[in-house]
């Protein structure tokens, strides 16, 4: 299950890639789409390649994304593209780790992992729709991102130190 929802999610990624490059920018929108491509299909190459492609494939998403949207490109597009790339990482991080794990445990993972993708969505529309309506200072804002960053790892760190073992 979790094995589709990744080859769905990176599809998608190449989906989204061409449309916001499509207007203007076909190189980038052809070389964007083939990657995500071949993010699909990447259980078909040598493991190195395989550990070398989803977390590269990620970061030329971000990089994709934040010249799609400096270069006038729809906000929206990029979100879903951000939202998508996210969940193509986490669930092949997944897969690496745990590939033929009990169909319960995939359900359960993949509930946890949807629901912090919305949350992520439905933060990234509220950041859209206020787009405009007043300005915020970088600095604030990158000390406001810095400590939400440290929160998660603090929430995360606490949460695989309370594992049970075995």
């Amino acid at each position: 299950m979790v094995r589709w929802v990744k080859r769905l999610a990176a599809v998608c990624n190449g989906i989204l890639v061409f449309a916001l490059f499509y207007h203007g920018h076909t190189r980038v929108a052809i070389i964007g789409g083939l990657l995500n491509l071949a993010w699909v299909v990447d259980e078909w190459f040598p493991s190195d390649i395989r550990r070398f492609l989803g977390p590269w494939a990620l970061v030329i998403n971000t990089a994709f994304l934040a010249y799609g949207i400096l270069s006038g490109g729809p906000s929206v597009l990029a979100l879903f593209l951000a939202g998508s790339s996210l969940l193509a990482w986490n669930t092949g991080l997944f897969l690496e780790r745990w590939s033929d794990g009990p169909l319960t445990i995939q359900y359960q993972y993949l509930r946890r992992v949807g629901t912090l993708i919305a949350l992520g969505l439905l933060a990234g529309f509220s950041a859209v729709t206020l787009h405009g309506r007043f300005v915020l200072a970088f600095l604030p804002v990158f000390f406001l991102m810095l400590a939400a960053g440290f929160l998660w790892l603090r929430i995360i760190s606490k949460v695989l130190k309370n594992r049970n073992p075995g």
